[in-house]
């Protein structure tokens, strides 16, 4: 059987609300995690999915306030350590004492805390141009940090938007939504036809409304300069993969990082990355030009475990 005959849906319990997912393949092969970006749903993850192999069980979620999952309480702002303990509350729910993760975007940055949190538990690590993950600021540009990521949040036209919920969400129709994302992600109509069904649902009068939580739409950058993630980042031992997108790289996002693309910067030798053509959603548009390597990384020493 194809792991596109397996799809299923999921739903795991949290204190917040559910979390939605998909998953491929046998729940008894070794488990991937995998963790979409800001306000994308984890249907994005199907083109690429649908090219790995087969020898493993494939859980994919959506994030609270994206997709099909629920949104976090109305009132606070949403940051990277709100979002882990959806990463434990899936792992709690199939019992994994390990698993792979692969990540993109800001799910990258969520799982490289997880993963100094909770050591062991990831034994491999693929990042999907994980650009949020290495956003940094200097001294200089502490002020305009807070009032971007924390201040903007509490004024009171934002803040009243966004505890408004979906029944004040702005309505659409719905060539007009897929226009919109399309515009946005620079998606295929191929692509885009993967993630619709979680980005959109029914808001009457033949109208759609976005599923994500407005709040998502916020920075999630953290206060740290480039040497502290340095620091932070290469400590780590897990064998990781890095997959990062020529457009990335063109409009400056790791030009205060150059460690993420030099691997000799990593003492522990567990890292390596990959450089493909295309925009921040490669994985979602063109996942041929990255599901060779991230196979063969995945199978790496996968038969001698067996």
């Amino acid at each position: 059987m194809s792991l596109k005959q397996t799809e299923k849906d999921v739903t795991v319990k949290a204190p917040w609300g559910n979390i939605s997912g998909l998953t491929w393949g046998d729940p008894s092969n070794p488990p991937v995690l995998l963790a979409p970006g800001r306000i994308v749903p984890c249907s994005s993850f199907r083109p690429l999915v649908l090219k790995l192999p087969s020898n493993f069980f494939y859980v994919a979620f959506d994030f609270p306030g994206n997709g099909l999952s629920d949104h976090l309480p109305k009132g606070l702002r949403y940051t990277i350590f709100d979002l882990i303990p959806t990463i434990k509350k899936i792992v709690e729910y199939y019992k994994w004492k390990q698993f792979i993760y692969i990540a993109h975007s800001l799910g990258t940055l969520v799982g490289k805390h997880f993963n100094i949190i909770y050591p062991g538990y990831m034994t491999k690590i693929v990042d999907l141009d994980p650009l949020p993950s290495y956003l940094c600021i200097t001294y200089e540009g502490m002020s305009s940090w807070y009032k971007e990521t924390y201040e903007s949040h509490y004024n009171d036209t934002a803040y009243a938007k966004h505890t408004g919920g979906k029944e004040s969400a702005p309505k659409y129709k719905y060539e007009q939504a897929k226009e919109m994302i399309q515009k946005a992600q620079k998606l295929s109509d191929e692509a885009i036809d993967n993630v619709l069904d979680r980005y959109l649902e029914p808001a009457g009068d033949g109208l759609y409304r976005f599923t994500y939580d407005q709040r998502m739409k916020s920075a999630f950058k953290l206060p740290f300069k480039p040497n502290d993630l340095k620091e932070l980042y290469t400590a780590s031992t897990t064998p990781t993969l890095a997959i990062i997108a020529t457009d990335s790289i063109d409009n400056g996002s790791y030009m205060h990082t150059p460690f993420a693309m030099d691997e000799h910067a990593w003492p522990n030798r567990n890292y390596r990355y990959k450089i493909v053509n295309g925009g921040h959603d490669v994985h979602l548009e063109n996942p041929d030009c990255m599901s060779d390597y991230i196979s063969k990384f995945l199978l790496e020493d996968y038969k001698s475990k067996l």
